[in-house]
């Protein structure tokens, strides 16, 4: 699944709705980071209904402006 959101990320815009996720561990966190590397390569992605805890977790790993920064 990875591998096809790096495809996707890679040939264009990709808006990733997160508000379904209700349960998620650090490796949620680093889904996103994957995706946000494949963005150099091209493309890019909108994180969209990022729940809080997420974005907590993510500022507790010290990733957050590196995933959720859509400047």
């Amino acid at each position: 699944m990875l591998a096809q959101l790096n495809a996707a990320i890679t040939a264009g815009a990709v808006t990733i709705n997160l508000a379904a996720l209700s349960e998620f561990d650090s490796s949620a966190l680093s889904v996103l980071l994957a995706a946000r590397r494949a963005q150099t390569r091209g493309g890019s992605i909108q994180c969209l209904n990022v729940p809080d805890k997420l974005r907590r977790l993510a500022n507790l790993y010290g990733v957050e402006s590196l995933i959720f920064d859509e400047s």
